[in-house]
């Protein structure tokens, strides 16, 4: 009896596990997109709560172009990080095209001694026939 209790327990608990990963992996919430984190990232710091709220008001026109100057900031900062990756990708892949042409050439070379050999050879088979 204390196997079967040992059994159903083990049972339990691992169905009590997959039940938990699979609310998990259902209640996450939806991935944010590239650009989301980036902009989000880039997004400028700022002070303590603290100190945000002892400084003066400022006008709302004012507090408008400033955030439209700091959205503009960002923007343009996200698209030189999307240049920058897009340049290392480019010199990634001639980097990968450098390497396979000379693992081509390698093989080329290791092929054409076979050729001759395997030519000898057939020569020797023709002899013994």
């Amino acid at each position: 009896m204390p196997q079967q209790d040992t059994n159903d327990f083990l049972a339990a608990f691992a169905i009590g596990t997959a039940l938990g990963v699979g609310a998990t992996l259902l209640l996450r919430p939806r991935p944010k997109s590239a650009r989301e984190r980036l902009m989000r990232e880039l997004k400028p710091t700022r002070g303590a709560r603290g100190a945000r709220r002892a400084a003066p008001p400022m006008p709302a026109d004012a507090v408008r172009v400033r955030r439209t100057a700091e959205v503009e900031e960002a923007e343009v900062l996200a698209e030189e990080v999307i240049s920058v990756g897009r340049e290392l990708l480019d010199e990634f892949r001639e980097e990968v095209q450098r390497i396979l042409a000379d693992a081509r050439d390698q093989l080329r070379g290791a092929t054409e001694g076979m050729d001759d050999d395997l030519d000898a050879e057939a020569d020797d088979l023709d002899g013994v026939r």
